[in-house]
């Protein structure tokens, strides 16, 4: 007679985790792009370009993913979606506990540029669709290999996406900064979960929120624990911990057109080497008064006004960005969502001394642009010293609620919230 011999449940689960972070050694858990051939990726609700990546468990709408491939050669390229804890780690879950259908299927839907003077190859990916659907909430990594053999292929582009169950509601009160030197500069608000018809035991323990600011996870304050409770209202900070520097309205860059000349721009030229834009000369605006303009609040849409349409129909060109400022011992970057507002080598501005200004040359397709310019501080980009920042400055806010019971072994995302600063 033989002993059965069980492993302990946390010794099986450290292997579950080992396998996991072996399996996804070489991919980054954020918004990355692995190789210099793709630009203009996007991913967004189906018809909602400017809005986060971010839907509703059983609703219809779908996400749409598009990239551009600019060796304009056919390739094959694949997908693969891992389910996420709150702090964008894999979670425990096994793919067929989250999703329904397959993954590693072909992105086949790809086209090639039309009368466009840059080639290259829009590919688009809609989310879910025949071959896949998610079946649970929470955080997601949306992985883009070359390749469909799995111990031949590389990664080319990692995105994040959330996938809602709303169970509780959100709702939010702004306040004066507690700390009077943010009183002209900062942007604070007290934040509540209501979840009067959803039973939460342990409130203090299972519930978690994120807060970001115009859909930056840079910035992003993370793990917000409730304070306390009255009644099915939880208040999760009424200290000034959820305070932002509100910075000042995103500068821009509107090539829709390259036919003439919008705002921002000083002149478009047409060469042999292709369209250079030339952005009016930039400033410093850390001692410049605040003024309202209408921007996107750090966001970008591809868009073509010249003819055919903007995936295949939208042109690229080489935009020089220039910014009038003494010579710093930090480094200066364009950033943006469309530099997935990290320290990227192809956004690094030179100085130039004999001009006394920095300049960055970026390939960018057609379409509308914000950004600011930042300085590197630790692998992180800050625009408040060269920006400047102003209380009154509109910027959009994206409020994300978690839920982990003690039984759970993932974590649900019961809960989402967005508003803007001065609605």
């Amino acid at each position: 007679m033989y002993m059965k011999f069980r492993l302990p449940t946390f010794i099986i689960l450290m292997f579950i985790g080992y396998s996991l972070l072996a399996q996804y050694e070489d991919i980054y858990f954020d918004d990355y792009v692995y190789v210099t051939n793709i630009k203009s990726v996007k991913i967004n609700p189906s018809g909602s370009p400017l809005k986060p990546p971010i839907v509703y468990l059983g609703n219809p709408q779908r996400l749409i993913v598009s990239f551009d491939d600019m060796d304009n050669e056919v390739k094959d390229y694949s997908y693969d979606i891992v389910h996420c804890n709150k702090d964008w780690t894999p979670s425990e879950m096994e793919r067929i506990e989250y999703l329904d259908g397959f993954v590693d299927e072909e992105v086949d839907n790809s086209n090639f540029s039309v009368n466009t003077f840059v080639p290259y190859i829009n590919y688009q990916l809609p989310l879910p669709n025949v071959d896949v659907s998610w079946n649970i909430s929470g955080n997601y990594i949306l992985i883009i290999y070359e390749g469909n053999d799995e111990d031949d292929r590389i990664p080319v582009i990692t995105r994040r996406f959330m996938v809602v169950d709303k169970k509780v509601g959100v709702s939010i009160r702004n306040r004066r900064p507690l700390d009077v030197t943010k009183l002209r500069t900062h942007f604070e608000f007290d934040l509540f979960v209501n979840n009067k018809d959803f039973r939460i035991i342990d409130s203090r323990n299972t519930i978690s929120v994120s807060v970001l600011q115009n859909y930056r996870w840079d910035i992003a304050i993370n793990n917000l624990k409730p304070k306390f409770s009255v009644g099915d209202k939880m208040t999760i900070d009424n200290t000034g911990k959820i305070s932002f520097p509100a910075f000042k309205e995103f500068r821009s860059v509107d090539i829709r057109s390259l036919d003439y000349v919008a705002t921002g721009i000083t002149s478009i030229d047409l060469n042999n080497y292709g369209t250079d834009v030339l952005l009016d000369l930039g400033k410093p605006r850390g001692d410049s008064y605040y003024t309202t303009v209408p921007d996107a609040n750090g966001q970008y849409v591809i868009q073509n006004k010249d003819m055919g349409s903007s995936s295949t129909g939208g042109d690229y060109a080489n935009v020089v960005f220039t910014l009038a400022a003494p010579e710093r011992e930090e480094e200066i970057y364009v950033m943006g969502a469309f530099t997935d507002w990290k320290v990227d080598e192809m956004y690094r501005m030179r100085y130039y001394d004999n001009q006394e200004v920095y300049i960055a040359e970026v390939l960018m397709k057609q379409g509308y642009y914000d950004f600011f310019y930042g300085i590197d501080e630790g692998g992180v980009l800050n625009a408040r010293e060269i920006e400047g920042s102003s209380a009154d400055t509109e910027n959009d806010y994206q409020i994300l609620v978690y839920l982990r019971e003690p039984a759970d072994r993932y974590d649900r995302l019961i809960g989402y919230y967005t508003f803007n600063s001065n609605r």
